[in-house]
């Protein structure tokens, strides 16, 4: 989760242009709306992320969510729904400033926006996941967390490149995401120029046709991985070359979907099917559709892993339902009154938006610190106690809490001081 800027530029209407799209000029790319319920379904993805991870747990503890199961078993998908969300973002925000004036300068200042968003935060925990495995390494006297705490791999994160080769997890072992996306952001910035010249040259029938091939060998590939893979895994080797595929056709997607709506503008009217009630609705049924009926049964290291008969691998097939994350994310652009994009304006959940990247990247050492915990108190075994269910409670409240501080204490006011080290004359 995801995992990177997602986040609308200032809540400033923007001048159209006569075709409803902002007007191509710097002074008027400068006024970008604010789109709140794309900034709410930040939290549904890292709220389906956390999810994901802390299920075996919350399965065990409270039997009533029995019926989530299929949507948890998927919530790695959340991080494809980031994906596909930062390419319309950074398209939607920042394709007519790039474009104007197109060159080094505005390379370097967007390359620096986009690090001042995602690295303050990202260091923080790579350096507290670095702490606590220095702990356990001398606690438990464990080979392993010293081979953890290898230099050149800390020096790859610290890069953001971390992602870019097979090495399994590590460090933070969930920030792999925002590697990714580094990748993208880099490829943005010359993709940019063939996007404007999509916006100007292409039917609105072929940028739909480009969209849906940009996800297509993603969801080819998927369709053959073992249930359970998250999209990532053979067994237990990372698939090489699944990064860069996955982020780069969910983002490019993501990005085609934006410059349609900038054609249009974000009053644009839909038919009733396309609205995003709709669409998440039938991403809703596929899911659960493709759990019972899954086609080929191939479950990661042949494991037939269940909790009360329930089986908790997610089906790989459901990688189908990452096309519909590019309908829905233009549908909700535009659709401002529909009931979804309403709910997904509410201040809570604009709130969980905001705080969603900091999330993302705090949750797993939280996680990680419940089960040793569950561990050394003896209550692995006994899901039903009340100690058991409070660790489980305490464990997601606590990410919530920490990316609450992580967002306020050192995410936006590192983001604000890093911007300011820009020199004006290259600011984007």
């Amino acid at each position: 989760m995801q995992s990177a800027d997602t986040r609308v530029a200032e809540p400033v209407r923007a001048e159209p242009s006569p075709n409803g799209a902002a007007a191509a000029s710097p002074s008027a790319a400068a006024r970008v709306p604010h789109i709140k319920q794309l900034t709410g379904i930040r939290a549904l993805a890292a709220l389906w992320v956390l999810l994901f991870h802390f299920r075996p747990e919350l399965i065990e503890a409270f039997g009533f969510l029995y019926p989530l199961i299929p949507l948890m078993n998927v919530g790695y998908l959340g991080v494809d729904l980031f994906f596909v969300l930062s390419g319309f973002i950074l398209t939607f925000t920042h394709l007519d400033r790039m474009v104007v004036g197109w060159g080094p300068r505005k390379i370097v200042a967007f390359l620096w926006l986009r690090i001042s968003r995602i690295w303050p935060v990202m260091m923080v925990m790579l350096l507290a996941w670095g702490l606590y495995l220095a702990f356990l390494a001398t606690w438990t006297n464990d080979g392993g967390f010293h081979y953890a705490l290898q230099p050149g791999r800390f020096l790859a994160h610290v890069f953001l490149v971390q992602a870019w080769t097979t090495a399994h997890h590590d460090w933070n072992p969930i920030d792999w995401s925002l590697s990714a996306e580094w990748m993208a952001y880099i490829a943005f910035t010359v993709l940019v120029v063939l996007l404007a010249k999509f916006r100007t040259q292409l039917s609105d029938r072929a940028l739909v046709s480009l969209a849906l091939l940009a996800v297509l060998p993603l969801v080819l590939v998927g369709i053959g991985f073992q249930d359970g893979s998250d999209l990532m895994w053979d067994g237990d080797k990372i698939v090489e070359g699944i990064v860069p595929l996955r982020v780069l056709t969910e983002f490019v997607g993501g990005a085609i979907v934006a410059v349609l709506v900038l054609r249009h503008g974000l009053t644009a009217r839909l038919p009733w099917f396309l609205r995003p009630t709709v669409v998440l609705a039938v991403i809703l049924v596929a899911i659960y559709v493709i759990h019972l009926n899954d086609p080929a049964v191939r479950v990661r290291f042949a494991v037939d892993w269940r909790i009360n008969g329930h089986l908790m691998w997610g089906a790989t097939e459901t990688v189908l339902v990452v096309p519909l994350f590019l309908l829905l994310i233009g549908s909700l652009a535009v659709s401002g009154r529909d009931v979804t994009a309403r709910f997904l304006s509410t201040r809570v959940l604009v709130w969980g938006g905001k705080v969603s990247f900091a999330l993302y990247l705090v949750h797993w050492l939280l996680l990680d610190l419940m089960r040793r915990l569950l561990t050394s108190w003896g209550l692995v075994d006994e899901p039903s106690a009340w100690e058991f269910r409070l660790f489980v409670i305490a464990g997601i409240v606590g990410s919530f809490v920490a990316g609450h501080l992580l967002h306020h204490r050192v995410e936006e006011p590192c983001q604000r001081a890093m911007r300011k080290m820009l020199p004006r004359s290259i600011k984007v």
